[in-house]
């Protein structure tokens, strides 16, 4: 369980679903050993859909660092299939008001599991910022997108090899693919550094990034 020093809190969340979170949070703030190093961590809900995406704020507060992760409600969901083969679902002149209040998951649609990995990987990241492991301003803007997508691959394989929730290698693979391949046909090369990025064979952001500019650009 979390320390008591460490602050818990949803904000913009339903209820129901911050409860579900909130028991999960606990559960990933101590498995990372993150309990006193920030004096609150907020979940923060963000009106805009990602996929599994999050936004975060580090700001000093009287009882230690205070972190918030802003993300949609969906990113604690089981995945949506398609309802429909047709796109759009509706003709784009069809006018409707956007719902005020998210839609509240229930037990056919909050998943522990995805809430697990997105809370482990999104904390561990932070971790990452907070130690000084990583340094945006020093990713060229040109190769932000590959790093970030590389990155994740080396939160997750961390995570793995702690046997700590995260996403799973397959769910990376699928992702690490869908990005380099919009830059033609993905070479061995392509595929040796996500296994060495996983295996964390390539711990710091020097090695990612010499490795991603041998890469076929984007």
């Amino acid at each position: 369980m979390s320390s008591p020093e460490t602050t818990l809190q949803g904000v913009g969340l339903p209820s129901e679903l911050w409860e579900l979170v909130r028991e999960r949070l606990t559960v990933a703030v101590a498995g990372l050993e993150l309990a006193g190093t920030y004096g609150a961590v907020q979940i923060v809900a963000d009106d805009l859909p990602g996929d599994d995406d999050a936004w975060y704020r580090l700001l000093p507060g009287p009882d230690g660092p205070e972190l918030a992760i802003s993300c949609h409600v969906d990113s604690f969901c089981r995945r949506r299939h398609l309802q429909t083969t047709v796109y759009p679902v509706r003709p784009i002149w069809d006018q409707f008001e956007a719902p005020l209040i998210p839609q509240i998951p229930d037990e056919s649609t909050y998943s522990a599991q995805r809430t697990d990995m997105f809370l482990h990987h999104h904390l561990l990241t932070v971790e990452d910022l907070r130690q000084g492991t990583l340094h945006g301003d020093e990713i060229p803007r040109r190769l932000v997108e590959a790093f970030a997508a590389v990155w994740a691959v080396a939160v997750d394989g961390r995570l793995a090899r702690r046997h700590l929730p995260g996403y799973e290698m397959a769910e990376r693979r699928s992702r690490f693919s869908r990005l380099f391949s919009t830059g033609g046909i993905l070479m061995p090369n392509h595929w040796q550094m996500f296994q060495a990025v996983w295996d964390g064979a390539m711990p710091d952001q020097t090695a990612v990034l010499g490795a991603i500019r041998r890469l076929p650009r984007l």
